[in-house]
């Protein structure tokens, strides 16, 4: 049988097989060269659809819109939301899809985040990043526990994967913070209030349950304190998280879990606590009265 079947159309190569399969005078190793072809050609031809589909699909990617501020930075990022917005309805279209997966890395402070966008025809390209699992801020005090650092990780290494895989525009591009032209069309930037959301440092803005700087409310939860911690770094963000409740109630569920450790606190510091309570007193006024 003659293996310049190489150059067929590859539903013309799939036929030499099927005929080959049925010849009983072909031997083994003939055959299974010919499937080595049919396989080095099929995958030749998806990896060509593979890329067809995502310039097509770059080419409908417009700028991602910033929609989130990191206040560290004073600047707009753009969130994975965002990015999922603008990015899913293209690739999508043309037979794209990407999906996320951790790997070890040998370092129990890393998590490798690998990304893997495959294609409807079957080929897949991958991409990875290494993220550290980081628990303490800018300042070197601790600011998440293990658990929300994981998922910090993760959120921004998705982020990042999908502008690499798709090449994606993000204008002034510091530090991963997107900063986007905003039409007025454009969803608002959400921040924590005025009053107090820029008068902190980075690393005591960060939505515990995301790992994203804080642009929103963010659900009560039980703040931890680690050995070495101060009251400070508890008291700070709890008052922090309770200015930006949406409702009153919102503010005795934060003081109701976190009730253990404010008893500790008014028993070891009753100055510091009853300045925390009367910092408190604007809000609970403010938010009595809605």
């Amino acid at each position: 049988m003659n293996t310049q079947a190489v150059a067929l159309p590859t539903s013309d190569l799939l036929a030499v097989v099927e005929r080959a399969a049925k010849d009983p005078s072909i031997d083994i190793e003939r055959f299974q060269r010919l499937l080595d072809i049919l396989e080095m050609q099929t995958n030749r031809n998806n990896e060509r659809s593979f890329n067809a589909a995502l310039v097509l699909a770059q080419a409908e990617m417009r700028p991602i819109i910033a929609d989130a501020a990191n206040v560290s930075t004073r600047s707009k990022y753009a969130s994975y939301g965002a990015l999922d917005r603008e990015c899913r309805p293209h690739y999508s279209k043309h037979g794209l899809a990407p999906s996320f997966n951790t790997e070890p890395t040998g370092d129990p402070n890393t998590m490798r985040v690998v990304c893997m966008l495959g294609h409807r025809d079957g080929h897949t390209r991958r991409y990875q990043i290494d993220m550290p699992i980081d628990t303490k801020g800018a300042r070197g005090g601790d600011v998440m526990t293990r658990t929300h650092a994981t998922g910090s990780a993760l959120s921004y290494a998705k982020r990042y994967l999908l502008v690499a895989a798709f090449n994606l525009a993000i204008d002034d591009d510091d530090d991963g913070n997107a900063a986007g032209r905003r039409p007025a069309s454009a969803p608002p930037i959400h921040t924590v209030g005025a009053a107090h959301t820029y008068a902190r440092a980075a690393d005591e803005q960060i939505d515990p349950q995301t790992g994203e700087i804080i642009h929103e409310h963010v659900e009560p939860f039980t703040i931890e304190m680690n050995e070495g911690s101060t009251w400070a770094q508890f008291l700070e963000p709890l008052q922090r998280y309770i200015h930006a409740a949406a409702n009153i109630g919102e503010v005795d569920e934060w003081l109701l879990k976190n009730q253990d450790l404010l008893l500790k606190l008014k028993d070891a510091k009753p100055q510091l606590y009853r300045l925390f309570e009367k910092n408190l007193e604007p809000t609970k006024e403010r938010l009595a009265n809605q």
